[in-house]
């Protein structure tokens, strides 16, 4: 199997996670009333970084595999969340432009958010790391 599906695959089950995250975000800043205006977010959110997530993988894919792999974790969930978060902020501010508080509250909704999904993303990493699926040449 190509490492390509498991990075295909990794990509989707990260996003589930990611944009449920998002979405609940958006929500209690935004409140119930903006619900059309956060599912937008999420899906915006889901369509650009799946793409982007994708390149991320494929970028550490080449990287040298000789670190730690949890120091290898660690570092790809801290290269992942700068672009991340920058990616929901500013979706975040096309949307809401224009509503009170906007840029304070997409501030922290990205603050939040990479709190969260740091750690969250290490999960995922560390779960992935005990599935070989794609890896039929791995080192054990």
């Amino acid at each position: 199997m190509d490492s390509r599906v498991r990075h295909i695959a990794k990509s989707i089950t990260w996003r589930i996670i990611a944009s449920a995250t998002t979405f609940s975000l958006t929500l209690g800043f935004f409140g119930k009333a903006e619900l059309v205006k956060a599912s937008w977010l999420a899906v915006a959110e889901t369509t650009i970084k799946i793409l982007l997530y994708y390149l991320h993988e494929r970028l550490w894919f080449k990287v040298s595999t000789r670190l730690n792999h949890k120091l290898r974790h660690v570092l790809k969930a801290i290269t992942w969340r700068l672009v991340a978060s920058g990616t929901t902020f500013t979706l975040a501010m096309l949307l809401f432009d224009g509503h009170e508080n906007a840029l304070e509250k997409a501030t922290w909704i990205a603050l939040i958010e990479s709190i969260l999904k740091l750690i969250f993303y290490y999960g995922h990493e560390e779960a992935w790391y005990r599935i070989n699926m794609g890896l039929e040449n791995r080192p054990k």
